[in-house]
């Protein structure tokens, strides 16, 4: 049986996801200053127009890079809110324990926090994403706590915060680790909260 043909707009959708897994790659080895539009095509094996077709920038991809970070990151964090209270606390604990830390995301994310600083136009686009991140992330923290029948000790932006902060900078801190450092300190902060006095509950395999 022969593979199905893509369409104009499939095929224009897996282009763009090589491109992007190109400039991760590129990324890694050479840092946002080091890699260029032309690095990133000749990673994909395109030309450079493939790139032009697809995103308007170098800045464009790497904002491209840190939105689908954030997606599958704050889509964990979603399934975990939706679970029976019986089981959310310990499978947020095993989320955190076992979360794989990308130092190279991370990395990506204060050289853009820098970039930033020295272009308006890009600051624009990239303190956007962060204000989603936060808010999601604030919101995810309400249900958790709500669900668990705790009260919030202080406002839910100001925890978003303070975790996604946290979990940057203890990476950052430890840039040889590849598994997750930030995670399991996060998890004992979260776990005193929502149980106070209590103690923190072993992680354990749970089903959704």
């Amino acid at each position: 049986m022969r593979p199905q043909r893509l369409n104009r707009a499939q095929q224009q959708a897996q282009t763009r996801e090589r491109l992007l897994s190109a400039a991760e790659r590129v990324f890694a080895r050479h840092g946002y200053g080091g890699a260029s539009v032309d690095l990133i095509s000749a990673e994909a094996g395109y030309s450079k127009g493939a790139i032009y077709s697809n995103f308007d920038s170098k800045d464009a991809v790497f904002l491209a890079l840190m939105r689908n970070y954030m997606t599958r990151s704050l889509a964990d964090l979603e399934a975990i809110a939706d679970l029976n209270p019986t089981h959310l606390a310990s499978a947020l604990s095993q989320w955190l324990v076992g979360m794989q830390t990308d130092n190279d995301c991370l990395m990506l994310t204060t050289e853009l926090q820098l970039h930033a600083r020295r272009n308006k136009a890009f600051a624009a686009d990239f303190h956007a994403l962060q204000e989603h991140q936060t808010r999601k992330m604030a919101e995810i923290m309400e249900r958790i706590f709500k669900a668990l029948k705790a009260p919030l000790p202080l406002d839910a932006r100001d925890l978003a915060q303070s975790v996604i902060a946290l979990a940057h900078g203890i990476s950052l801190m430890n840039p040889q680790e590849k598994t997750g450092v930030a995670g399991p300190i996060i998890d004992k902060i979260l776990q005193s909260l929502l149980h106070p006095g209590g103690g923190s509950p072993a992680p354990k395999r749970f089903r959704r």
